[in-house]
């Protein structure tokens, strides 16, 4: 982790450098836009993924009834099935992988400039230190606007990227609207962990680190939202636009 600390640390001090006007905040967005530009193409490819896994749900649930008991054969099974329709399970894990990399690289690298002598300031907040609000008498500190934008367009991300659920039709049979309600079921409790997991971590966490950190987070997250719904639309998150829009028109 250290190497990767000193890289990020060394890409940080050429672009504060040269391109960043020397302050510390501008460098964090370049860095984030960069990011976004060179890993594009991951996140179109997760995408593929998430819709490939959402259209081959029923498949792998008829793969666990017959292999039920014999988790060694569903496990070939699946492999399989993933190898037919040309699905590569580590490709929906790199993205994710590659941005804690990511964070975890400035966070070294935040630790090490906290000892330069450099210009943090970025508008209203200090690079160097962390987005809180230290309130008397509360036990633990209050997250800072820069840290409450990182956790909510992490949120909204995620949302994004993940496909609609089958809708249930009336011309449904008995048969397929059960298929769908047990699928909606497993979808929602599968959104629940993966949607709220990174936005509540950031919550607690971004109150503890660099509030570059949630710069460079809410930078990256914005422009994903936009390349995401260049990609696919809004995904998951427009049953949430449909209910805001029937609030709204109330």
């Amino acid at each position: 982790m250290q190497l990767i600390g000193d890289f990020f640390l060394q890409v940080i001090l050429f672009i504060y450098n040269t391109i960043a006007f020397q302050n510390l905040g501008v460098a964090i967005v370049e860095i984030a836009i960069l990011s976004r530009l060179i890993f594009y193409p991951f996140i179109k490819q997760q995408t593929h993924y998430s819709r490939k896994m959402n259209e081959l749900q029923p498949h792998l649930k008829a793969l666990k009834e017959k292999h039920k008991g014999n988790q060694q054969a569903f496990a070939a099974a699946q492999m399989e099935l993933f190898k037919q329709h040309g699905v590569n399970p580590a490709a929906g894990c790199l993205p994710a992988v590659v941005q804690i990399v990511v964070l975890f690289g400035l966070l070294g690298a935040m630790n090490n400039i906290l000892t330069m002598k450099l210009n943090t300031r970025f508008l209203i907040w200090d690079m160097a230190q962390p987005d809180r609000m230290n309130i008397s008498g509360l036990p633990v500190a209050i997250p800072g606007i820069l840290v409450v934008v990182a956790a909510a367009t992490q949120f909204i991300q995620t949302k994004m990227m993940m496909p609609t659920p089958p809708a249930v039709r009336k011309e449904d049979k008995p048969a397929e609207k059960e298929e769908k309600k047990e699928f909606m079921q497993e979808f929602a409790e599968a959104q629940s962990s993966m949607v709220w997991m990174f936005p509540l971590l950031f919550l607690f966490l971004g109150t503890q680190w660099p509030s570059g950190l949630a710069l460079y987070w809410s930078t990256s997250s914005l422009l994903a939202i936009g390349q995401q719904y260049r990609i696919s639309g809004l995904g998951a998150l427009e049953q949430y636009v449909i209910k805001f829009r029937q609030v709204v028109s109330r």
